[in-house]
Formats: structure tokens, sequence, C-alpha cells
């Protein structure tokens, strides 16, 4: 026998009824083909029961008509589409172009479809830009191409391109994604540097000597390259890797400038800035910048140290810049951590201490053991630039990045 009811029928699971919300919203239909295929369905509904066939002929028109704009939607175009930014690379104030070339990779059905690309990233607001791609028969390309004006410092995302297809009617519409994306670099602000901080004498040759005698030293092994001495050659690490390496040396006679940008949070005190271009970091690294550029020329070794821990050190100059165009003042270790990681580490024989506040003469002068030059740079909104000793340290202060390059070859790195 059975119980005193029938057992209540068990409810369809939430994760179900979830799935089917999201697979009717996902359904490519405007609000006006929404309207049109309910008043379909109305009509169809009122013609069959009150008998009018005049109003099941307007509604099965309507209900055709939706069907006609889903057959349309439905067939997804196939694209292959090539993007290439040049340069990758650029300063602010320069300019970079984005290329693009779209191929229609379908056999039969041409592509009629608004196309845009839209592009932005940290502190650079999103822009789209439209691309012309109209009636692209199969196998037929259309190229395209826009530029970006690097107006602050920061990493720039472009792509991917995005179709819209839209019947006749408006009755139902789709897009889509195609392609990759492209990666542009904005590198800070640069200012001519008439001065490097090494602060060493310089030789007859112009060159910085530290050491009396035995400049070359190891720096690392690397693979062979067309015009190598084979006396560098490194037998045992090539027999045992199967292809030849050459050992790689150091040049310890130039001067080796290490970069340090204290960017904690604290260091850089949240101010209303009129003009975000005249931020104090952004300054802050339009001064890093500039001072590796200026060692660059000068064929000396650099290290970028940011409180962060992301280091760059021994790398080309697109590394360096890379690293800036990133850099946020979001680093968590302390003051004490970030300055007991520059002694033990010693990156190089002078060191150029960036900060947003008072430098921490004390702590600098500790330094200076592991560093025997070190140089202050102050960078905060309003600051009169100058350059002097302050507390036996040399000290360069300044508003913006223009200042600072003023200030510092004004005297500051011989003070």
């Amino acid at each position: 026998m059975s119980g005193a009811g029938a057992a209540p029928a068990p409810e369809a699971p939430a994760a179900s009824r979830s799935t089917l919300a999201e697979r009717l919203l996902a359904v490519p239909i405007t609000a006006r083909g929404a309207g049109l295929a309910a008043a379909a369905l109305a009509l169809l509904a009122a013609g069959w029961v009150w008998g009018y066939p005049e109003l099941a002929a307007i509604g099965a028109a309507a209900a055709l008509a939706c069907v006609a704009a889903g057959s349309v939607i439905a067939a997804r175009p196939r694209l292959s589409v090539e993007r290439t930014v040049h340069p990758d690379r650029v300063s602010v104030g320069h300019t970079a172009t984005v290329q693009l070339n779209v191929t229609n990779a379908g056999r039969w059905r041409a592509v009629n479809a608004r196309a845009v690309d839209a592009y932005g990233g940290t502190g650079v607001e999103t822009r789209r830009v439209a691309v012309p791609l109209a009636r692209l028969r199969p196998g037929k390309s259309a190229g395209a191409s826009y530029t970006i004006t690097a107006e602050r410092r920061g990493v720039v995302d472009a792509g991917p391109l995005g179709i819209g297809k839209r019947d006749l009617l408006g009755l139902a519409a789709t897009a889509g994604n195609f392609g990759p994306s492209g990666r542009l670099w904005i590198h800070p602000r640069l200012h001519q540097l008439a001065r490097t901080p090494d602060g060493l004498a310089r030789s007859l040759e112009g060159t910085a000597d530290k050491i009396e005698q035995g400049s070359q030293t190891f720096h690392a092994l690397r693979e062979y390259v067309i015009g190598d001495e084979l006396r560098h050659v490194h037998w045992r690490t090539s027999a045992r890797i199967g292809k030849l390496m050459v050992k790689e040396h150091l040049d310890t006679s130039l001067p080796t400038v290490a970069i340090a940008i204290d960017d904690r949070p604290g260091s850089w005190p949240a101010e209303p800035v009129p003009n975000p271009l005249k931020d104090p970091f952004e300054a802050a690294c339009e001064a890093a910048y500039s001072v590796l550029t200026a060692c660059f020329r000068a064929e000396y070794h650099a290290a970028l140290v940011p409180a962060s821990g992301a280091t760059v050190s021994g790398a080309g100059r697109d590394s360096y810049g890379d690293l800036l165009a990133e850099l946020t003042p979001n680093a968590t270790d302390t003051l004490d951590a970030y300055v007991a990681r520059l002694t033990a580490a010693r990156y190089g024989d002078t060191l150029v201490w960036i900060t947003g506040t008072e430098p921490p003469t004390d702590r600098l002068a500790l330094l200076k053991r592991a560093y025997p030059t070190v140089i202050a740079v102050h960078l905060a909104t309003g600051l009169p630039a100058s350059a002097s000793l302050v507390g036996g340290l040399p000290t360069v202060r300044a508003a913006d990045g223009d200042q600072f390059a003023a200030a510092w070859n004004s005297g500051g790195t011989r003070l």
C-alpha cells in the first residue's frame, strides 16, 4: 500500500535552473527581436483559437522573420587576424602603430560585419577604434591600421578584434573576438642628463678605473656565435651539452650603478595632483629611466632595484624600461628589509636612492658601507629644485622630471 499521499516531485537542482537561465540569456536576440517573437506567438494563438486566419498569417510572417534573423546570426564567420604593434616599446610622447590584417578563412560566405578594436591598460583609458570590414569575400584579406599616442607610462593591450553581426531588421545580434592581442610598453619620459652617477675619477681614455690592473673577470657562459675567439670556448661544458659554449667576461673597471626606487606606498603620500602626468611617482620613474640611459651611454653596468623585489641587472635597455612601465607604488617590504636587501646583495658601487618623502639619511649612511657613493633623490609636488649636501650625502630635490634633470645637471652628482 502507498502512503497517505503521493510524494511531491523533486525540484530541479539550482545548478540546472541557473544553466538554463544562462542559455536563454545567451540567445543573441535584441529587444526588438524578443518583442516580435512574443507578438508572433500571440498572433498565432489568437488566430488559432478565435478562427482568424489573417492573424495567424501575420503571426507566421513574424515568426518567419525571427527564424531568418536567427539563421543569419547563427553562422559564425571564420576569420584569421594577424596583428603587429610597431614599435612595441615607446617612451611617453611618442606614437606606435597597430597594423591589422583580416582574412576570411571561410569557403562559401562573405563576411559583412562591424569590427571594433579596443586598446587600454594600466593608467590608460580604454578606447575603441572602428575597423572597416564590409563584404569580405572568402579567401580575401582586408588591412587596417591606427595609431596609439603614448600619453602616460604604462602597459597597453590592443585587441582582440571584436566582430559584431546584426540582421537587416535588427532582430538578432551577436559579437565575438578574433585573433590575438598585442602589447605596447610605454616607457617613462626620457630626460637628457649631462652627468653620470659614477662618483669616480675618469681615466685619460674616458672611462672610470676602480682597480689598477686586471679589469676582465668571468661573468657567464653563453652559446658560441660566429666571430668569438676559440680560446674563450669552455670545452668541458661544450662536451657535456653538445654545443659550443664560450666564456663571457665582464669589464670590472667600469662603474656599476644601482638605482633604488622606494616604491612602498608610504614613500608616496596620496596628494591631489591637478595633472596626473605631474605625479611625483611618474617623475621618479622618469628620473630612474634617465639615469639608466645615461649609464648605458657611458657603457656602465646598471641595476634597477625597486622595493617590490623585481630586480633587473645586466639586461638590455628594454628590460629596464618594461619594469618601469609596470611599476606601481605597492611594495610590501619595510624600510629596514629594503635596506638590508640592498646591503646584502651589493648591486654596485654607486647607489641612487629615489623616494617621495624626506630621504632617510641615517639609513643611507649605513648603505655607504656597501656603496661608496650614495646619491639621494627627493621628488614631491611643489618641491623647489635644488642640489645640496644633506648629512654628507648629495641630495637632489625636484617637483617633476624636467626640474630633476636641471638640478642633476647643475652638479647634483658631484657634490
